[in-house]
C-alpha cells in the first residue's frame, strides 16, 4: 500500500512517501539506496547486495548500512540540513531526512537520545515503518517526537501533516529503564549484553549499555598532547592577505524552521527529537549503548558501533551507579560510590573481551573530556575490541567540522603515549567531511581478512 504527502509548494515540490515492498520498483526507493549504496549495488527493484556489507555515512556518526541486502540505520542525524539549491547543489550535507525515510529501512538503531544522533529518528519510522531500538527513556522521548510532529500545523507547508498519523512509533527498549551500565550485576560482578533478533537468523545483534564521553581528570599513566580541534576555513570562506577565498559550502537555508513564523519558507520542518532528547523526569539524552554485530557465516564477519565513549576508566557519568566528577574528586565523602563506579567501569571493558572479535569499529573520535585525556577512552575500546578496521566518527559536530585529520593525528599521538603498540592498531580509514558523506564502504564478508580468530565459540555461547 502507498501513502503520500503532497504539500503544494514553489517549484512543485512534492514530498512522496511509500510503505510499499522492494518489489513494487518505487522511484523514490531506488534513487534513494543509489543514492546511499552506489548504483553498482543496487539492483532494478530496489533491492541491495545480498552478499555484502555496505555503510554510508551520512554525517556525525549516522550511517546507513546494508547488511546483506538488509538495510538499517546507525543513528538518524542529519548535520545542518538544508534545502537543496539549484541549478548546482551546494549544500554541505547532500541528503535531508526524507532521503533517509526514502531508503525504507527496517530499523533504527540509536547509539544514545541526544539530538545529534536522535534528531528525525520517529519521522523516519513513520515514513518507513522501521523499528527504532533505543534505551527505555529514549523510546519514551520518540513517543513526544510523534505526537508534537502529528500537531504541528505546519502552516508554512500548507497544513500538510507531517507524519501520516499519530499512532506511536514502534520502539524497542534495549535496556530496561534506569538501569546500570551493562545491567551490571553487584552479586557477580559482571555485566551482560542483551540479544536482538532484528536482522535474525542471519545476524546476531548483541548490545549493551556504555557510557557517555565525559571529564575525568587528567590520567598520569600517560604523556598528554594538545588536540588542536580547528574547523577548516575555506568551507565558510576566507580571506588571505588581499586574496578572498569565497565559501565553499556557504550558508543555505535550514531544513529546520526559524521560531519567528514570519521567516520561514515552504519546505521546512522541525523533525528534531524533543528537549535535544531529556525532558523532566526521562533523562534519555546521554544514556549510550554499545553494539555489535555478527554475521552468523562467511568467516563471523563482524561489525561494532559505539557512538560516544566514556570515562569507565572512573566510572564518572549520569548513570546509575556511577559517579559525578565532583564525587570523584571527593573520595573521603563518597568512597563507597567511586568503588562501586569503578567496578561498573571495569566489568564493561571484561565483557567486551568476551565478545567475538570485532573486525570493522565505527566509533566516535571525539570526546566532551578531551581537553584533559583527548582519545583514551575510546583508545582503550579499541584495545579491547581488537577490530581490523576502524571508522573514526563525530567529526561534523562537537569537532569543527573540517578536523579530522587533527583528530586522527591525536589518536595516533595518544595511542603511542599510552602504550598501544603500532603493530595492534587497526586500519585507520579517515572519512574526510563533506567529501566523504554517502560513499559507499564496501565489504565483502567472505574475504579471508575476516578469518576466524575464536569467534565460533563466542558466537556459539552468545548468540545461541
Amino acid at each position: 500500500m502507498k501513502r503520500f504527502l503532497c504539500a503544494m509548494l514553489p517549484g512543485a515540490l512534492c514530498i512522496f512517501y511509500t510503505l510499499a515492498s522492494a518489489a513494487d520498483a518505487d522511484p523514490a526507493l531506488i534513487k534513494a539506496r543509489q543514492k546511499f549504496f552506489g548504483i553498482e549495488n543496487v539492483d532494478e527493484k530496489g533491492g541491495v547486495a545480498k552478499d555484502k556489507v555496505i555503510f554510508s555515512w551520512a554525517t556525525n556518526t549516522t550511517y546507513v548500512a546494508s547488511v546483506l541486502g538488509r538495510v538499517i540505520l546507525l543513528d538518524s542525524y542529519v548535520s545542518r540540513p538544508e534545502l537543496p539549491t539549484s541549478p548546482i547543489d551546494r549544500r554541505y550535507s547532500p541528503l535531508l531526512p526524507k532521503d533517509l525515510a526514502d531508503a525504507r529501512p527496517e530499523a533504527i538503531f540509536l547509539g544514545h537520545g541526544h539530538g545529534d544522533h536522535a534528531d528525525n529518528a520517529a519521522y523516519i519510522a513513520k515514513w518507513s515503518d522501521a523499528t527504532i531500538y533505543a534505551s527505555a527513556e529514549t523510546c519514551k522521548i520518540m513517543q513526544l517526537d510523534v505526537q508534537r510532529m502529528w500537531n504541528d500545523p505546519n502552516e508554512i507547508n500548507g497544513g500538510a501533516k507531517v507524519i501520516p498519523n499519530g499512532d506511536p512509533v514502534k520502539c524497542v527498549d534495549v535496556v530496561p529503564l534506569a538501569s546500570r551500565p551493562g545491567q551490571y550485576d553487584e552479586t557477580t560482578d559482571r555485566s551482560r549484553a542483551t540479544r536482538l533478533a532484528q536482522l535474525g537468523p542471519q545476524v546476531c545483534i548483541l548490545a549493551f549499555k556504555f557510557i557517555h564521553s565525559g571529564t575525568a581528570p587528567v590520567d598520569p599513566s600517560f604523556t598528554h598532547t594538545t588536540l588542536f580541534d580547528r574547523v577548516d576555513p575555506r568551507y565558510a570562506g576566507t580571506v588571505i592577505g588581499t586574496t578572498t577565498f569565497p565559501a565553499m559550502f556557504p550558508t543555505g537555508i535550514s531544513l529546520i524552521p526559524p521560531s519567528d513564523p514570519a521567516l520561514r519558507v515552504p519546505g521546512q520542518m522541525d523533525l528534531r527529537t524533543t528537549g535535544f532528547g531529556t525532558v523532566t523526569g526521562i533523562p534519555g539524552g546521554a544514556i549510550t549503548i554499545f553494539y555489535q554485530f555478527v554475521l552468523r557465516g562467511d568467516n563471523h564477519f563482524s561489525f561494532a558501533w559505539l557512538n560516544s565513549a566514556g570515562p569507565a576508566t572512573e566510572g564518572i557519568g549520569s548513570d546509575p551507579g556511577l559517579v559525578t566528577l565532583s564525587q570523584y574528586n571527593n573520595p573521603a565523602q563518597f568512597g563507597a560510590q567511586i568503588e562501586l563506579a569503578r567496578k561498573i567501569g571495569a566489568s564493561l571493558y571484561a565483557l567486551m573481551d568476551t565478545l567475538p572479535t570485532t573486525d570493522v569499529l565505527l566509533g566516535s573520535i571525539v570526546s566532551l573530556g578531551q581537553a584533559n585525556n583527548q582519545q583514551r577512552d575510546i583508545i582503550k575500546v579499541t584495545e579491547r575490541l581488537k577490530p581490523k578496521v576502524y571508522y573514526p566518527g563525530h567529526l561534523t559536530d562537537v569537532a569543527q567540522k573540517g578536523s579530522g585529520i587533527y583528530h586522527k593525528i591525536s589518536w595516533r599521538e595518544t595511542a603511542l603515549n599510552m602504550g598501544f603498540p603500532q603493530e595492534e592498531w587497526p586500519e585507520f580509514r579517515l572519512l574526510i567531511d563533506p567529501n566523504d558523506f554517502l560513499v559507499p564502504q564496501v565489504f565483502d564478508p567472505k574475504d579471508e581478512r575476516w578469518s576466524e580468530r575464536g569467534k565460533s565459540a563466542r558466537v556459539s555461547d552468545l548468540c545461541r
